[in-house]
């Protein structure tokens, strides 16, 4: 891992506000780690790989929120994410495929925070080749 380098930046107090509402609202746990989710982003959007795939998710209906807190999910990666369908293979497992497109390092993000979800028993990223 690279050496970490201290730095500091001021905030206009609304922009601080509004950034520390985006840092809530997209589930970081630091100014830090959203500052350089943001630069780097900046810095390398034009060099991003585009991907199309799908996101298969299994998940235990009966374990934590899975359809709230994926929901909310969605809506954050609502410009990668072009479809999605929802079925019952059995009475407590659900099988949720969504269709996925855009930089890899966001459907990424997206399938680590899928992980994440209580319930969740697997989510695995299908990339089709282009």
């Amino acid at each position: 891992m690279d050496k970490v380098v201290r730095t500091g930046i001021s905030f206009e107090p609304k922009l601080l506000k509004l950034f520390d509402n985006f840092i809530k609202k997209h589930g970081y746990t630091n100014r830090s780690e959203a500052i350089n989710d943001i630069i780097r982003d900046r810095l390398t959007h034009r060099h991003q790989e585009q991907i199309i795939g799908t996101i298969q998710v299994l998940y235990d209906h009966r374990i934590g929120h899975y359809s709230k807190n994926v929901s909310t999910l969605q809506h954050d990666y609502h410009c990668q994410i072009l479809s999605s369908m929802h079925t019952y293979p059995d009475h407590h497992t659900c099988l949720e495929l969504i269709v996925v497109k855009g930089r890899i390092d966001r459907i990424k993000k997206l399938l680590e925070r899928i992980r994440k979800t209580e319930g969740v028993k697997e989510a695995e990223l299908i990339l089709q080749k282009q």
